[in-house]
Parts: structure tokens; C-alpha cells; sequence
């Protein structure tokens, strides 16, 4: 029947977007719990995993009492956005916009007690306004905000929300069905993930508006295609495909926000070599540099003083590390920019050490640093580090040497 597939569509969309709002939960709540507006934007986040919760409980239970806490939490919405958006822009809301935020949630509280018999359609179609009205009130903050008086990273993160409301404000409207209108699935749960995947890229501030919304449009794409294909296979009809679309595109938002949130715990656990120079001995270079020999990454360092390098000309050598004082076994390609006499003391020392690169430790006594960090088992921001870690040491040596 029309009615069950619709229903297990709408099920499974607000199912994912459930999860995708625990894992947001768990990442927010993860990284600081206690900052004030860590604790708004958890409890707007809370506020609609209880909404989904109940929705999907009412659905499939038919119990009365999850249709009530359902309507109690939309009414909830507009104000939790608007706790969250005062705290993002760092100034109060007009008053009015306050009152109505507040009134109309209490007012939603009492409204959600009355039978439905007596209640709809009108109640559903006062939500959507009530909704609708306080989302478009807190975008026009957001547009009209001082950016000035916001720091980029700030700017960044309620340009984030504004994209969000870009997707929740036309497909909220499709979660009022039935009631007002038929649509072949509800669309909230796929604005609730976008904006799940809003938040969790946050964290990585090297991601541009450009390259999430590029990312989204791909994916959107890809669902649209697998879901057409299934729809054609089984000849589903239009109402089937638009509904296998939206649960593939569910479906993958969640697989993605699920794999960035790998990533970015992953990224907490690394033990980064900047660690090491926020934590190692800084009085003392060998100290130092022995503290990096027992680092994960670069585990078995080599320190080499200029007393065990007389199989090389330590003059080539010393202008070498001059020139770039971390080398790597790219240096020795033959195709590499870099002087023959240079091309061979350097392969003869990464043979002999068995390395894949170099640093210069200190200038005068000549002592470097040999280790072996292969490219496949390394990540792209381990070089960056490590000539971070080079001139450290090197500044060490050097307040040493004026002391």
C-alpha cells in the first residue's frame, strides 16, 4: 500500500537522521561540554533528537502520549535556535522575537494536550507558521549581523548554520503531511543531516563553503541516480523513486557523517611531533632531540654528531642542510633540482642509515638527525611538522650557544 511504503520511508529518513544527530551529540558534547554555547547548540540538538525519537515511536506504536512530547519538542525549535543564534552572533535577539520564540513554545506545550479530532488541521498548520516564522526571523539576524564584531572563525560557523537553514526552511514544510498536503516522503530528516554534516566539518577549518556544498551536490547526484535506477529496475513509479532517492540520500549522509566523525577522533588521538614541542625538554637540544627519538612517528631516530659523519664531506653536507635543512630521498632523484655533489652525500647517507629523511640539528658542531618515515605510513601534515620540530631545535641550540 501507498500509505505503508510511505511510512517506511518517512521512518527510515528520520531513523538516519536520528543516528546522525546522536553521533553530532556525541562530537559536541566530546570536544566541551561545559562552554556556554557548546551547551545551547547541544540543547537545540537534543531537542530534535526527543522530536524524532517520539516521531518515529508515534509511527510505529500509535500510542498517543509520543504524538504529544512530538509537538511539545516542535514547538521547542524556534526557541532553541534562537539561544543558539544569540549565542553564535554574541548579542540578545529584540525582545519581541524573544517573546514570540518563548510564548509560542509554552503555548505548543498546551496546544499538544488537546485530541486530535478537535486539533487538526488547524494546530499543524499554526506549527508550520509558528516554525517557519521564527527560522525565516533568525536568518534575517544572521544576514544582518556585524561581522565585524565576529572574529573569522565565528563568521565561519554562523555562515554554516545559515547554509543549514537554506534546506530546513523549504523541507520543513514537507513534514506537515498528512494534514495539510501529500508529498511522497518527508524531507526534514535530510536537512537535519546536512546540518549534522555542517557541524562536524566545523572542526576542520581548512573546508570552505565551496568545497561542502560541492561535496553535498555530489552526493545529492549520486542518490538521485542510484535512486532513479532502483525506481526504473522495479518500475516503482515517481512516488517510489522520489522516495528510494531520499533514502539513499539519508543513507549516505549519515555513512558520512559517521566517517568524519572517525576522522576528527582520529585527528584527537594523533600523537602529532607538534606534541613533542609543546611537551618535550626545551632547555637543553640533546635533551631535545633524545625526547624525539622516542616519538611514535619517527621511532628510532638516528642523532648523528659530526664525529660519526667522517664517511661524508661534511662541508657538502653542512651547505646542503643550509640550503634545506630537512631533506627527504626525493632530494636524490635524479630529476631533482639539486647539485651532484649534494645528490651523492645525501643517497649515501640515506643508504647507510637506512633513511628517508634528514634534519639539520645544529649548524656548528655539523649533528643531524636521521630517521625513517615512509610516505605510505605517514599523513601529508607529518613533513610540515617535522621542519617545524627542525627549526625548534635549531633555536634551541642557538639561545644555548649565546648563553
Amino acid at each position: 500500500m501507498i500509505l505503508d511504503d510511505t511510512l517506511v520511508a518517512d521512518t527510515i529518513t528520520s531513523l538516519a537522521a536520528l543516528f546522525g544527530l546522536l553521533i553530532v551529540i556525541a562530537v559536541v558534547g566530546g570536544r566541551d561540554a561545559g562552554d556556554p554555547l557548546s551547551r545551547r547548540f547541544l540543547f537545540g540538538l537534543r531537542v530534535l533528537a526527543v522530536l524524532l525519537a517520539c516521531r518515529i515511536l508515534d509511527w510505529t506504536t500509535g500510542f498517543g502520549v509520543f504524538r504529544l512530547v512530538t509537538i511539545m519538542a516542535a514547538g521547542l525549535l524556534p526557541l532553541a535556535a534562537l539561544l543558539l543564534t544569540e549565542g553564535l552572533l554574541r548579542r540578545h535577539a529584540p525582545f519581541a522575537l524573544k517573546l514570540l520564540a518563548a510564548g509560542g513554545a509554552a503555548a505548543f506545550l498546551l496546544l499538544a494536550m488537546i485530541p486530535e479530532r478537535f486539533a487538526e488541521p488547524w494546530r499543524m498548520a499554526a506549527l508550520l507558521l509558528f516554525q517557519f516564522g521564527g527560522f525565516l526571523a533568525i536568518g534575517w539576524l544572521v544576514v544582518t549581523r556585524n561581522r565585524d564584531s565576529l572574529s573569522a572563525a565565528e563568521n565561519r560557523t554562523v555562515e554554516r548554520m545559515a547554509l543549514s537553514l537554506l534546506l530546513i526552511l523549504p523541507f520543513m514544510v514537507t513534514d506537515y503531511r498528512p494534514g495539510l498536503f501529500e508529498v511522497p516522503v518527508r524531507l526534514g530528516g535530510i536537512a537535519i543531516l546536512f546540518l549534522c554534516w555542517l557541524t562536524i566539518g566545523l572542526g576542520r577549518a581548512s573546508l570552505g563553503h565551496r568545497d561542502t556544498i560541492g561535496a553535498f551536490a555530489v552526493i545529492a547526484l549520486s542518490s538521485v541516480f542510484a535512486g532513479l535506477a532502483l525506481g526504473g529496475i522495479d518500475h516503482f513509479g515517481w512516488r517510489g523513486s522520489v522516495q528510494g532517492v531520499v533514502i539513499v540520500l539519508s543513507a549516505t549522509l549519515l555513512a558520512v557523517i559517521y566517517n568524519d566523525s572517525v576522522s576528527l577522533a582520529a585527528e584527537k588521538r594523533r600523537d602529532s611531533l607538534l606534541k613533542h614541542m609543546a611537551e618535550g625538554d626545551l632547555t637543553d637540544s640533546a635533551r631535545f632531540l633524545r625526547g624525539l627519538q622516542n616519538h611514535i612517528l619517527v621511532d628510532g631516530a638516528l642523532i648523528l654528531p659530526a664525529a660519526e659523519l667522517g664517511d661524508f664531506d661534511l662541508n657538502v653536507l653542512a651547505r646542503a642542510l643550509e640550503q634545506a635543512p630537512v631533506r627527504s630521498v626525493a632530494d636524490v632523484h635524479p630529476q631533482s633540482p639539486v647539485d651532484q655533489d649534494i645528490r651523492e652525500q645525501l643517497a649515501w647517507l640515506f643508504e647507510k642509515y637506512e633513511a628517508t629523511h634528514v634534519l639539520l640539528a645544529t649548524l656548528k658542531p655539523l649533528t643531524v638527525v636521521a630517521l625513517n618515515m615512509p610516505a605510505l605510513a605517514s599523513s601529508p601534515g607529518v613533513e610540515m611538522e617535522l621542519r617545524a620540530v627542525q627549526r625548534m631545535a635549531m633555536l634551541i641550540a642557538q639561545r644555548e650557544a649565546m648563553t
